[in-house]
C-alpha cells in the first residue's frame, strides 16, 4: 500500500507543482474545474446518491455553479470578500457540530442537507484559489502546499508523540501532538516563504499567525470528510488515485483552508 501511494504521489504532486508554476491563470481556473467536477461526483456518492446519473448532475451543477461564480466575481470582485467570510463562518459551525455530535449511525438514504452542503464546501474553495494566484502563482503554491507540510508535520510528529486523540469518533488516527507538529511544521515553512515573498517583519508575523490558523481550520475539512465516510461506513471517497482513494481524500484540508488563507491574505498581506 505504501509503495502504491508512493507511486501515485510523486508525479501526481509534479504534475500539480508544473501546473501552478508554469501554467497560464485560465489554464490553472479549468484544472480546478476538473477537480471540482470529480468531487462533485464523489460528495454525491457520500452524500447518499447511488444513481450515477444523479451522481453527474450534481457534479456538473457544482461546477457550473463554480464557473459562473467566477465570472460573477470578475464583475463584481466586491462580492468575493463576503462569500469567502460567510464560507468560513460555515466551517467553523461545522468545526462545533462534528465534535459536538459525531458521526450518525450509517445510513444509505440521500441526504439533501449534505448536498446543499457541498456547494457551500466545493464551490468557495475554487473562487478563493483563484484570488490567489491573481497575486502570482507562487502564492498559489503556497497555499496549497502548507496543506501538505501541515500533513507532513501531523503525520511524523503523531507517530512519534502521539498519545491523546484530537477526535477520536471521527478520525482514530489523528492527535492532539499531530496538530503541534502541523502547526510548528507550517511555521517554519511560512518563514521561508516570507523571505522568499521579502515580507516585511509585521507582514512575516502576520503570515505566521495565519499559518497557524489556517492549519486549524484545516482540519475542519479533514474531519467533514471522516464523518461523511464514517456514517456512510466507506473507507474512501473514490478510487481515481491509486494507494489514495479520491480525489476528495486528498483535497478534503483545502476545502477548508483555502477560503480562510485567501480571506485573510487579502486583507492583510496583498
Amino acid at each position: 500500500m505504501l509503495k502504491q501511494r508512493v507511486l501515485t504521489a510523486i508525479p501526481l504532486a509534479a504534475l500539480v507543482v508544473w501546473g501552478i508554476i508554469t501554467q497560464p491563470v485560465n489554464i490553472v481556473f479549468y484544472s480546478l474545474l476538473v477537480v471540482m467536477l470529480i468531487s462533485g461526483w464523489e460528495w454525491a456518492r457520500l452524500s447518499g446518491v447511488q444513481h450515477a446519473a444523479l451522481r453527474a448532475v450534481y457534479a456538473l451543477l457544482i461546477t457550473a455553479g463554480a464557473y459562473f461564480s467566477q465570472l460573477l466575481i470578475n464583475d463584481n470582485p466586491q462580492w468575493l470578500t463576503s462569500i469567502l467570510s460567510i464560507t468560513v463562518l460555515v466551517w467553523f459551525v461545522a468545526i462545533y457540530h462534528m465534535f459536538s455530535k459525531g458521526p450518525q449511525p450509517a445510513n444509505q438514504s440521500i441526504s439533501v442537507a449534505k448536498l446543499i452542503i457541498g456547494i457551500v464546501a466545493l464551490i468557495p474553495p475554487v473562487l478563493a484559489l483563484m484570488l490567489v494566484r491573481a497575486e502570482g502563482a507562487w502564492w498559489l503554491f503556497y497555499c496549497l502546499s502548507i496543506v501538505w507540510v501541515a500533513d507532513i508535520g501531523a503525520y511524523f510528529s503523531g507517530k512519534r508523540f502521539g498519545k491523546n486523540k484530537l477526535a477520536p469518533t471521527l478520525s482514530p488516527g489523528k492527535t492532539k501532538e499531530g496538530m503541534y507538529g502541523a502547526v510548528f511544521a507550517t511555521a517554519v515553512y511560512s518563514f521561508l516563504a516570507a523571505i522568499l515573498f521579502e515580507l516585511q517583519i509585521i507582514e512575516l508575523l502576520m503570515l505566521l499567525i495565519i499559518a497557524a490558523l489556517a492549519t486549524f481550520i484545516s482540519v475542519a475539512g479533514d474531519l467533514s470528510v471522516s464523518l461523511l465516510k464514517r456514517e456512510k461506513d466507506l473507507k474512501d471517497t473514490g478510487s481515481i488515485l491509486p494507494g489514495h482513494g479520491g480525489i476528495l481524500d486528498r483535497i478534503d484540508s483545502v476545502l477548508s483552508s483555502a477560503p480562510f488563507l485567501a480571506l485573510l491574505l487579502s486583507q492583510v498581506i496583498f
